[in-house]
């Protein structure tokens, strides 16, 4: 008999296996099964709780009490107090280091599957793929796959990379490159020995630009003979491409839609002629300065064919009016006898570029009017002989047009800007170049501000233009853009440019119309306020001035804006008296926006205040 709390208790001795006192605490701790494999520990007998737990997997499964126990204090064993725990406390203390769990470092790059792999490389760069290339040889596969080169643009980093990295890239994801941009990226190949197994490797382009390269012919063939989907090609300014180039293209590249033959000397219109009767998907052709177009082979082909949307047939000397006639209306083609004009289907251009083509005249607009319907761009600049009698009868016709490039065309004068104002292409206008137009003026370039609401760009700078434009110019852009039932609410929306305007070296512009540019940038006025800005190209010595207060005024700092714009005012008012004679000031304090003093500059125009 043993008294245990003033209590007569049985006893029977028994002989106990020894066992250690940890083993014995982790046998008597209460579990918290939080999965199904600890809930199967439970159900089995306290005689194999020992084994259970001198496994290495099942200690990390142990879970202490957070609190007291809920066992009654009768129920405690004699003389084993249990062991309690707060929150946030290592769950691994007190386990012996046999027990305790090592953390395991995983390889999560490593788990990751190959094509996982792929797509993450994908987002870098070409310049960080190759530096990433050097950190094993598992990342160098990886960063040398070709799925990752089949845009193969070498514009921007053909100066910086070695010639056998650049190489070896072009090898190694030449059957995956789809996309190949050797622009000005050719410097190192050009002369190297592996240029034949670099061409050799691409089979499968759809588009390639090999433009001012110093490929020799027979490279240019291999590159082109190997490619038969090719879709798009800009072969510009090679002077070792010729007409033997156009005809392997005709052959090798049936599905051709693109063309760049610009600034090739080698080649004439007679192998343009061949490319256009073979390629029947042919829709953009470019051949700036290439010869013979005045022959009738080369523009009878065009005309054919009428599938042209893209036109580029720029400084082509050689054009005459006779070379239009024939692209738009054929040879010898039958006459209307009720309108005594050319029966011609209409032409399905888009973009005509025919600038700098000295040797036309008004009797290629005319031979143009009506047979163009669809033209939304028209480059005309330095065609010096033109004047407003073909353009006021090309015009009217040209319902889409949305560009205009005329350009030193001297003999032009207001009625041409009239008969585009009043055309039907005036609400679709967006640009409009015509600079060093010296007989245009205020006249006309008010009507196209008023009645062209879609204007973004207006060049005029060297013409007659005055204030007046100007102020016309901000009072269209504050209210043509104006909503119907209410006025915008000031900082609903961030500012941008609408209107850009270019008028220097215009005499007649002065520093009060470029102010009222200014002003209506910076006006917060609610029921006048504009997210719509117009940036402005002045003379030099004020624009500075004019780019520091746009910069104030598309951070939202209008009140700043302000202050510059009533500053220079008074710089300019100052300047004016000086030099008048009314008064003489030496110098003039400065104060920036924060009404410090930050020096004194002497009173000349085109000073800068910011």
């Amino acid at each position: 008999m043993v008294l245990v709390n003033d209590q007569a208790v049985g006893t029977r001795l028994t002989k106990a296996p020894r066992t250690s006192r940890c083993q014995r605490f982790f046998a008597r701790i209460r579990r918290n099964p939080s999965s199904p494999q600890l809930s199967k520990l439970n159900s089995e007998p306290p005689s194999s709780v020992g084994n259970q737990y001198s496994k290495k997997h099942s200690v990390s499964c142990i879970s202490l009490y957070l609190t007291r126990p809920t066992t009654p204090a009768a129920e405690r064993p004699l003389g084993f107090r249990v062991a309690e725990t707060h929150q946030g406390e290592n769950m691994n203390v007190g386990v012996p280091n046999s027990v305790r769990r090592k953390p395991v470092l995983a390889d999560m790059w490593g788990c990751l599957p190959g094509e996982v792999q792929v797509q993450i490389l994908s987002y870098l760069g070409p310049k960080e793929l190759v530096r990433c290339s050097a950190v094993s040889k598992k990342w160098h596969s990886l960063c040398f796959d070709g799925q990752l080169w089949s845009n193969l643009d070498a514009t921007g980093y053909y100066n910086k990379i070695p010639v056998d990295q650049l190489s070896r890239i072009i090898k190694t994801a030449g059957p995956f490159v789809r996309n190949l941009n050797l622009r000005r990226g050719c410097v190192q190949l050009q002369n190297d020995w592996r240029l034949d197994a670099v061409a050799n490797a691409c089979r499968n382009l759809l588009t390639a630009s090999l433009e001012g390269c110093k490929f020799e012919q027979t490279t240019i063939h291999f590159i082109i003979s190997r490619n038969p989907r090719l879709a798009q090609l800009n072969i510009a300014g090679l002077k070792t491409a010729g007409n033997r180039t156009c005809r392997l293209i005709s052959k090798s590249c049936p599905l051709l839609e693109s063309l760049n033959v610009s600034w090739c000397s080698g080649m004439d219109a007679r192998g343009v002629k061949k490319i256009i009767e073979e390629c029947k998907n042919l829709r953009e052709l470019r051949a700036c300065e290439i010869t013979r177009f005045n022959e009738s082979g080369p523009m009878q082909t065009i005309f054919k064919s009428n599938k042209l949307e893209v036109l580029h047939l720029g400084a082509c000397e050689s054009i005459d009016d006779a070379a239009i006639g024939i692209m738009m209306e054929g040879v010898d083609p039958e006459v209307d006898p009720f309108t005594n004009k050319p029966k011609a289907p209409p032409r399905k251009l888009v973009d005509l570029d025919l600038s700098r083509c000295s040797n036309l005249t008004d009797q290629a607009l005319r031979s143009m009017t009506g047979n163009v319907p669809n033209l939304e761009a028209l480059q005309l600049g330095g065609c010096v002989s033109l004047t407003d009698s073909g353009f006021t009868a090309l015009l009217p016709t040209l319902g889409k047009l949305t560009h205009l490039d005329l350009e030193e065309c001297s003999e032009l004068t207001d009625a041409t800007l009239l008969a585009l104002a009043r055309g039907p292409a005036a609400k679709k206008l967006e640009h409009l170049q015509c600079s060093y137009c010296e007989n245009m003026g205020d006249q006309g370039m008010t009507e196209i501000i008023r009645k062209c609401p879609g204007l973004r760009n207006l060049e005029m700078d060297n013409t007659r233009v005055s204030d007046q434009v100007l102020g016309e110019a901000a009072h269209a852009v504050r209210h043509r853009l104006s909503p119907p039932n209410s006025p915008p609410v000031p900082g609903s929306c961030s500012p941008r440019v609408a209107l850009r305007l270019v008028v220097y070296d215009c005499s007649s512009i002065t520093w009060p119309g470029v102010r009222d540019i200014l002003a209506r940038n910076a006006d917060s006025t609610p029921s006048t306020f504009k997210p719509e800005l117009i940036q402005l190209k002045c003379f030099y010595g004020w624009q500075q001035t004019v780019d520091e207060h746009m910069k104030r005024v598309l951070r939202g700092d209008r009140d700043s804006a302000n202050r510059l714009e009533s500053k220079w005012a008074e710089h300019m008012m100052l300047s004016e008296d000086t030099t008048l004679g009314r008064r003489r000031r030496r110098r003039q304090t400065l104060w920036d926006d924060g009404d410090q003093f930050i020096g004194r500059r002497r009173g000349r125009s085109g000073c800068v205040i910011c």
